[in-house]
C-alpha cells in the first residue's frame, strides 16, 4: 500500500575530493564498442562490448549492470533468510516474521501435499452469492484478502493537503497488464488475446471449475475501454476530483459501488476519484452483464491471486503465461528467488536486516554532501533560463530549497510486532499479510502524515522522488559498486549517481512534478506564460521520443515517458555542472583517453549497459513510464551542448542535434 510516484531504476554514488593521482578503473574501456563513434551512438559506443559479454540469463527478460547489483543483492538476502530461518527468535521479531515466511514459501513439500484446497472455500464463496450487490459486498470483503476487482480503493496523503490522509478510488480490474491488450487490433495482439484466454481456461481446468471464458474476456474488454490511459492517469491535476460516496455510485447506478464500500468499513465524507470517467463509461457494461458472468469474471481473478502461494502447478501454470508468453523468460527462477520475491512485503524489517549487515555507514555522508552539490547546481540553472520569469523563478527556487532527502535506511524501524506469522502455511501467511497491512493502510485515513515513513525497504536497489513530501530518497541498496564506488575517479562518479541524484530533484519539475509546490501540496506556483513556455518545451520533448524506434514498428510513447525522459535530461545535465563547480580550477588528467568532462558521460551511460528481450520491450512501451536504456543515453545528451563539446563540438549526424534544435528545459 505504500505508494511511490517517481521510481527510478537507478543508483546512488559518493564523491570524494579531487585527488593528484587518478584513482582506481571507474569505467572498464573493454566494454566499448569502438566499430561506432562516441557521436554517432553514444549507447553502443559504451555499451556495445558490455552487451556483447553478458547474455541475458533464461530466468530473466532483461539484463543490464542495474540487474548485476540487484543479482549481488539476492545472494546477500539469500544468506540473511537462509540464516533466520534456520534459527530460533522471539515472537514478533523481525528474524521470527521473516524466518517463517521464508520457510513457509520454500516448504515445497507441505505446498504440494495441499494442493489447491486452501484456495476452494473463497471459489465456494463466489459460487453461493445470488446477487450482483452480495458479489461486490464479497469483493469489498476480499480485499482485505489481496483479491482485486473493477475498482480500487486505498488510502494516502490528500495531494492537496500534504499533512492529512485522504481516501483515493479509482479504476482496476484487469488481468493483463494494460488496457491497450484488449484494444489492438494487430494480428500479434490479437494472438495474445488468444493465449490469454486459454490460459484462463487451463487455470478453470486446474481449479475445477466451468468459466464461460470468453464471456470473462468481453468483461474485462468492457472495462478496458472505459478506462483512462497510462497517459491521462499521469495528469496529477485530473487524478483529483473529490466527491462523495453518493456521487461516486450516481457515476455508476448500475455497479454496487456502495456495497464494495460498506464492505471495506471505510467512511469518509469525501474521496478522491482519479478516473471518474471510468465508472460512467462502465455502467452499460455493468448492466448488461448477466450474474453468471460476473461470478466467472470474479472467481478467475480469485484463482489468479493465489498462483503463486500453492502448489509447483499452479505457480508454474501462471508463470507460462505472465512470464513466458508475455515477457518472454524461457526459464522459471529457483525457489529460493521466488520465495525471497514472497518475503518482499516484509520490505522494511527485511530492509533492517540488509542495513545492518552491508551498508558502510561513510557512505551516508558522502551522498548527502552530493545532494547539496546537485541542488547548489541546480540553482544556478535556474536563475540562468532565460524562457523564465523572476516570479516563477523565485517560486522555483523555493521549491528547491525546501527540498528534504533520505539515505540509506529509516531513523526508526516499522514495527509489526503483532503480526501473527508461522511455517504452516505459505497460502494464510500471504492472507495475513494482506489483511495485516490493508488494516494499516484504511486505518491512517484519520490520522495525520508520517513523513518520516519510507516508500520502499533499504534493501531495494532503487531511488525516487515523492511530490507529496517534496523528497528524493536513496535506499542503501543501490549505495554500492558498480554504481557507488568511492574509490573511482569524481567524475565518473557524478556522471552516475550524480545523473540519478540530479534525474530525482528534477522529478521535483517535470512535467507533473511541477504541479506541488514547496510543502509537497498541489498547487500552480506558476505564471500563465511560463507555463506556456515550459509546455511547449516539454511537448517537443515528448515528439523527440515518439520518433524512438524500439523494435520494427513499436516505437517509445513520448508521453507516457514524458517525466522520466525530463528527468534524464535535467539530471545529467545538472551533474555535469555540478561536477565542474565541484573541479574548480584543478586541471585534472585523462583517464584510459578520456578527459574528465567526457568521463560524466561515461558515468551516465554506464548505468544504462543493458539489453532486454523483444517481449519484454513490447511490455515496456506499453506499460513502463521509463524509455529503454539506449534512450536513456541518447536522448539526454541529444540535447546537451555540453555533450557536444565534450566529444569533439559539432557532432553531426549522430547523437547531438544542431544547437538551435536543442530542447533545453533546466
Amino acid at each position: 500500500m505504500k505508494r511511490v510516484i517517481y521510481a527510478l531504476p537507478l543508483l546512488a554514488v559518493a564523491c570524494s575530493a579531487p585527488q593528484e593521482t587518478p584513482k582506481v578503473e571507474g569505467f572498464n574501456v573493454a566494454y566499448l564498442d569502438t566499430t561506432v563513434h562516441a557521436c554517432e551512438d553514444f549507447f553502443q559506443h559504451t555499451a556495445g562490448g558490455w552487451i556483447a559479454e553478458n547474455p541475458i540469463p533464461e530466468t530473466e527478460t532483461r539484463w543490464g549492470r542495474f540487474n548485476e547489483l540487484i543479482e549481488t543483492n539476492k545472494h546477500r538476502l539469500k544468506s540473511i533468510l537462509e540464516e533466520v530461518s534456520a534459527g530460533s527468535y522471539e515472537k514478533g521479531s523481525d528474524e521470527q516474521l521473516i524466518g517463517d515466511l521464508f520457510a513457509s514459501a520454500m516448504d515445497s513439500i507441505t505446498r504440494n501435499e495441499t494442493g489447491i484446497a486452501p484456495l476452494l472455500p473463497y471459489l465456494e464463496e463466489v459460487d453461493a452469492v445470488d446477487s450482483k450487490e452480495a458479489l461486490f459486498t464479497l469483493m469489498g470483503k476480499n480485499k482485505f484478502n489481496g483479491i482485486g476487482a473493477p475498482l480500487s480503493m486505498y488510502v494516502s496523503t490528500d495531494a492537496k493537503n500534504s499533512s492529512a490522509h485522504a481516501l483515493y478510488v479509482g479504476q482496476s480490474g484487469l488481468g493483463l497488464p494494460d488496457r491497450d491488450y484488449y484494444l489492438r487490433e494487430d494480428s500479434a495482439s490479437q494472438i495474445l488475446q488468444q493465449q490469454y484466454r486459454d490460459h484462463i481456461g487451463k487455470v478453470a481446468d486446474l481449479v475445477g471449475a466451468e468459466w464461460d471464458v470468453d464471456a470473462i474476456y468481453r468483461l474485462e474488454k468492457a472495462m478496458a475501454q472505459a478506462m483512462k490511459s497510462r497517459v491521462e492517469m499521469r495528469n496529477s491535476v485530473a487524478r483529483y476530483n473529490p466527491m462523495t460516496l453518493e456521487a461516486w455510485q450516481a457515476l455508476a447506478p448500475d455497479m454496487p459501488i456502495t456495497a464494495y464500500v460498506n464492505a471495506v468499513g471505510v467512511s469518509a465524507d469525501t474521496m478522491i476519484n482519479s478516473a471518474p470517467e471510468y465508472f460512467s463509461r462502465f455502467n452499460e457494461a455493468c448492466a448488461k452483464t448477466d450474474l453468471d458472468t460476473w461470478k466467472d469474471y470474479y472467481q478467475w481473478h480469485v484463482a489468479d491471486a493465489s498462483a503463486g502461494s500453492l502448489n509447483d502447478e499452479f505457480e508454474t501454470l501462471n508463470f507460462e503465461f505472465y512470464s513466458k508468453i508475455l515477457r518472454g523468460v524461457p526459464k522459471m527462477n529457483p525457489r529460493w528467488k521466488r520465495a525471497q520475491g514472497a518475503v518482499g512485503s516484509l520490505g522494511d524489517q527485511l530492509g533492517h536486516l540488509y542495513a545492518d549487515r552491508y551498508f558502510p555507514e561513510e557512505s551516508k555522508a558522502q551522498v548527502e554532501a552530493m545532494v547539496e552539490d546537485l541542488r547548489s547546481a541546480f540553482r544556478d540553472r535556474i536563475n540562468g533560463l532565460e524562457w523564465m520569469s523572476d516570479t516563477t523563478k523565485e517560486k522555483a527556487l523555493a521549491k528547491l530549497d525546501a527540498f528534504t532527502y533520505k539515505i540509506g535506511y529509516p531513523d526508526k524501524w516499522e514495527d509489526v510486532s503483532d503480526l501473527d506469522l508461522s511455517r504452516e502455511s505459505f497460502f494464510e501467511n500471504q492472507r495475513t499479510l494482506s489483511r495485516y497491512f490493508t488494516e494499516d493502510n484504511l486505518s491512517k485515513l484519520d490520522k495525520p502524515v508520517d513523513k518520516s515513513e519510507w516508500g520502499m525497504g533499504a534493501h531495494i536497489v532503487n531511488a525516487y522522488y515523492n511530490p507529496l513530501n517534496n523528497e528524493v530518497v536513496f535506499p542503501a541498496g543501490i549505495l554500492q559498486p558498480p554504481f557507488f564506488n568511492p574509490d573511482a575517479d569524481d567524475a565518473i562518479n557524478y556522471g552516475a549517481i550524480g545523473g540519478v541524484i540530479g534525474h530525482e530533484f528534477s522529478h521535483g519539475f517535470d512535467d507533473q512534478g511541477s504541479n506541488y509546490g514547496p510543502d509537497g501540496n498541489l498547487e500552480n506556483w506558476w505564471t500563465a506564460g511560463d507555463k506556456k513556455r515550459f509546455d511547449a518545451l516539454t511537448s517537443k520533448l515528448a515528439d523527440q521520443y515518439d520518433a524512438y524506434e524500439v523494435l520494427p514498428g513499436v516505437n517509445v510513447n513520448g508521453r507516457l515517458t514524458l517525466g522520466e525522459n525530463i528527468a534524464d535530461l535535467g539530471g545529467l545535465t545538472l551533474a555535469y555542472h555540478a561536477y565542474l563547480k565541484h573541479r574548480g580550477d584543478q586541471v585534472v588528467e585523462p583517464i584510459d583517453g578520456f578527459t574528465d568532462e567526457q568521463r560524466i558521460f561515461l558515468g551516465w551511460a554506464q548505468v544504462w549497459q543493458m539489453h532486454g528481450r523483444d517481449e519484454y520491450l513490447k511490455n515496456q512501451v506499453v506499460t513502463d513510464p521509463h524509455s529503454p536504456g539506449k534512450f536513456r543515453v541518447n536522448g539526454p545528451m541529444s540535447n546537451m551542448p555540453e555533450f557536444a563539446k565534450a566529444f569533439g563540438g559539432v557532432c553531426e549526424n549522430g547523437v547531438a542535434k544542431a544547437p538551435e534544435d536543442q530542447i533545453i528545459i533546466w
